[in-house]
């Protein structure tokens, strides 16, 4: 929601005709909202067409080394590839991942997507970096907590989901498509997808045995109630992907069937065994289709490539539309209203959030210091960032003097909490790494510090780059920031992707790369020094001397002799053409503790988009670092 004079409530609106092709070329007039039944004006309205056509420029394909948590407010989709713990072991987990990799290709330039699973990890949070993504989804782990049909052919205690204490009554599942749905919500300009890659869901536990009555039936009740209201506040589309393939009923399509004892009849306990799986596959694969066809989405079952149905998945989403109504007064705060979305054209079918909840009055001041710690751990959980406040962040890994670690460099632009009255003011700060691989907190630091803040001008606001750093051993990490103003306790939080190389045994490797930038001012004495200063942002002005600081290592734990290095550093603009090209040789000498420095001026450019890129290589070995940037 925004406030320009009235309270608009913006929607995501998907708008498919009977092949489920998204419908192009509507206005505003063809979209009438009603709010409690009662219709409410349109005030705002965008089309969004998200299929990339053959002009995407060339930096739009290079992921950003700054982040920002206003992702909610951007277009594209955000996808999330949700591995449940139902997917059976075996070929259908191989499957599972052929899915969730033919997800990454299907996403466009401007999409995000993340990697969860119903065991509540987070392989891979929101991003847009397919390599990561790619990754996440091949390292070596078990998505699966079933059991092979094999398995349960000879299971002398018969398997029961709803008993399993990893996830008893199933509620781990429900929990996590809740939390899904919870963290997606507040998102108007961007279309939500979740891939739910599985071979079932518990939505009802039945009656059970008193020996085995755990509480589930009240338990699952309670857990769909909270996800289909979710579900109803967030416009997820959740579409069922089941990697199982083609079923093989019965226990004599499988080696070492049942029967053939003495006093046994084999035909007939091979008869009740395939009835029973019948039954349970027409049940698992049902509950497959409730989600779908609440939120508009597929299920996707009885097929060996599931994959080659994830393009028409996210084509579905190419075309979708921002419709912002005014919504209606009422005294009452905290309540829900019911929404519904007609387009005037026939045949078509409309999907669109549900319903929304009336905001509570919203204190402007709360005494200084309250409740700022939970404020600062709030924001750093989640899905999403908090994005009370814009914040950016980079964050770039460097070989450190202790060569078990390395130094990962942090900073974040807080100029978002400036005020007009004070050009100084105390922040809190909370930064946090978490290992992607394993979902656990690796560092964790806190501090309060008084922020100057640099004046904005006519082309950007105030800004206030502040520095840290965390020490972190080479993997995959997740760092978090979180800002609080403990004057008001307002806070927001942003989350950036890093990984730290091997800097100590591999033979050739590079740091990432930041920017320092030095504004130009005339006004100055030409003997008046300069200071450089670290930024997050990459769209600089023409008068702005602009650097690209980046370190090259030759194994700094190593003790070989150092050898030369080529180092190629391409500067391309929109078009893909190379507006400066230069070939560095590395000697020895350059070097110092194995390490040598780079400073690349990147400024003094025409306007536009660039990408520069940094091609380092010794023999056979080579590796690269890029930085997306503009000029105005």
């Amino acid at each position: 929601m925004f406030r320009a004079g009235v309270d608009l409530i913006q929607l995501d609106v998907s708008v498919l005709d009977g092949k489920r092709q998204p419908v192009t070329g509507l206005n505003a007039s063809d979209f009438t909202v009603f709010e409690n039944g009662v219709q409410r004006p349109v005030r705002a309205f965008t089309s969004i067409q998200l299929r990339p056509n053959a002009g995407t420029a060339v930096a739009a394909t290079v992921p950003l080394d700054v982040v920002t948590n206003q992702v909610g407010q951007q277009e594209g989709r955000l996808v999330v590839i949700l591995m449940d713990r139902s997917i059976p072991s075996g070929q259908p987990t191989l499957i599972a991942r052929k899915v969730a990799v033919a997800a990454v290709g299907a996403l466009g330039p401007y999409d995000l997507a993340a990697l969860v699973s119903t065991s509540g990890a987070v392989p891979q949070n929101l991003t847009a970096d397919r390599t990561r993504l790619i990754n996440a989804i091949n390292e070596r782990r078990d998505w699966s907590t079933g059991h092979s049909k094999e398995l349960k052919d000879v299971m002398t205690i018969p398997d029961d989901a709803l008993s399993d204490g990893r996830c008893l009554c199933g509620l781990c599942v429900l929990e996590t498509l809740t939390r899904i749905a919870d963290a997606v919500q507040n998102t108007p300009r961007r279309r939500k997808v979740l891939l739910f890659i599985g071979s079932s869901v518990i939505f009802q536990a039945g009656p059970r045995a008193p020996s085995a009555d755990v509480g589930c039936d009240w338990r699952v009740s309670e857990a769909r109630r909270r996800l289909f209201d979710s579900l109803a506040l967030s416009n997820l589309t959740v579409h069922s992907i089941d990697p199982s393939g083609l079923a093989s009923l019965g226990p004599q399509t499988r080696a070492g069937a049942l029967g053939g004892k003495q006093g046994e009849d084999g035909p007939v306990r091979r008869l009740q065994k395939m009835q029973t799986e019948i039954s349970e596959l027409l049940s698992d694969q049902g509950s497959l289709h409730v989600l779908p066809d609440l939120t508009g989405g597929r299920a996707v079952s009885n097929t060996n490539a599931p994959e080659a149905k994830v393009p028409e998945i996210f084509g579905e989403s190419d075309t979708y539309y921002v419709v912002g109504f005014e919504r209606g007064m009422s005294d009452q705060r905290d309540d829900k209203r019911s929404i519904e979305v007609k387009v005037a054209r026939p045949g078509v079918r409309v999907y669109a959030q549900r319903q929304y909840t009336v905001p509570a009055v919203e204190k402007s001041v709360v005494p200084r210091g309250a409740d700022a710690p939970m404020s600062l751990e709030k924001a750093l959980r989640g899905l999403l960032p908090n994005a009370s406040r814009p914040l950016t962040l980079s964050v770039g890994a460097f070989a450190g003097s202790d060569t078990a670690s390395a130094i990962v460099m942090v900073n974040v632009d807080v100029g978002a909490f400036a005020n007009a009255r004070e050009m100084a003011m105390p922040l809190e700060f909370a930064v946090s790494a978490v290992n992607q691989k394993t979902g656990r907190q690796i560092a964790f630091a806190r501090e309060t510090a008084t922020i100057r803040f640099k004046p904005g001008t006519s082309n950007r606001r105030a800004e206030a780059n502040v520095q840290t750093h965390v020490e972190l051993t080479p993997g995959d990490y997740e760092v978090r920031v979180a800002v609080s103003d403990p004057a008001t306790g307002i806070a927001a939080s942003v989350f950036c992707p890093v990984t730290v190389p091997l800097f100590g045994n591999a033979p050739l490797s590079l740091s990432d790369v930041i920017v320092e930038t030095t504004d130009r001012m005339p006004s100055l004495p030409a003997s008046a020094t300069q200071v450089p200063t670290t930024t997050t942002r990459r769209v600089f002005e023409q008068d702005e001397g602009v650097r690209a600081l980046v370190q090259v290592y030759q194994g700094t734990q190593r003790t070989d002799v150092i050898v030369p290095v080529s180092v190629r550093t391409t500067i391309l603009d929109a078009k893909g053409r190379a507006i400066r090209d230069q070939l560095l040789a590395l000697t020895a000498k350059d070097f110092t503790n194995r390490r040598a420095a780079l400073a690349l001026d990147i400024g003094a450019l025409p306007s536009g988009d660039y990408v520069l890129t940094v091609d380092a290589s010794l023999a056979r070995q080579k590796t690269s670092r890029v930085l997306h940037f503009a000029v105005e």
